[in-house]
């Protein structure tokens, strides 16, 4: 009977596995740390960004219980401190709670991490890339808050309701473009979700 070889590993190759590993951990760890706190739109009634991270027991519960889908969890292989954690992804959906009020999020989460608020708070801020808006209005469409999309007004102030628009300004190639007011956006990504191009950007209330 043949017998297998066996593959014995130095002392120096141990070390060497065992350096590489740890320089990859350290990697990884670098990685994490600089996204935990400036990349995530939290679902509505979020804590601050420390203690939502050690709060949430990464159950799931949220994104289950999400009627647009809005929230999803963050993969392990975007950051391994967040890991599980709940998001507004925007591609996915938007949040309706400034709509609907609908806050089944908050209602289903069993450790507070979201926690009830009246009224909600803003969760983030978008931001029209306007060199690639191509005006087709769906911002205005599903905007929940009055006032908080705007349009250039050429003879002074800003349109707030898209039928206000004259159309010679809404044209594809016009050099007029909607903006967000950022003292009114919720953050709920719903302009940024229906936008056909795309080139709204979701950011989190802190960096907007």
């Amino acid at each position: 009977m043949l017998e297998k070889k066996k593959h014995v590993v130095s002392r120096r190759d141990m070390l060497k596995l065992s350096v590489e590993s740890f320089l990859a951990f350290l990697a990884v760890g670098t990685v994490s740390v600089a996204t935990a706190r400036a990349d995530y739109v939290r679902p509505p009634g979020a804590l601050s960004p420390d203690k939502f991270t050690s709060t949430c027991m990464r159950c799931g519960a949220c994104e289950e219980v999400c009627p647009t889908k809005a929230i999803q969890l963050v993969d392990i292989s975007r950051d391994l401190i967040n890991t599980g954690t709940s998001h507004i992804d925007y591609r996915y959906g938007g949040c309706t709670a400034w709509k609907t009020t609908c806050l089944r999020c908050v209602q289903a989460c069993p450790t507070n991490a979201l926690a009830p608020q009246d009224p909600i708070k803003p969760i983030g801020v978008a931001r029209v890339r306007q060199k690639e808006c191509v005006n087709c209005m769906a911002c205005f469409q599903w905007c929940p808050i009055e006032g908080a999309v705007r349009f250039p007004n050429p003879h002074g102030g800003s349109f707030i309701h898209k039928d206000d628009i004259p159309t010679e300004l809404k044209l594809r190639d016009s050099p007029y473009k909607p903006w967000v007011d950022t003292e009114k956006c919720v953050g709920c990504g719903l302009c940024a979700h229906y936008c056909i191009v795309p080139c709204i950007d979701l950011l989190p209330r802190e960096r907007g």
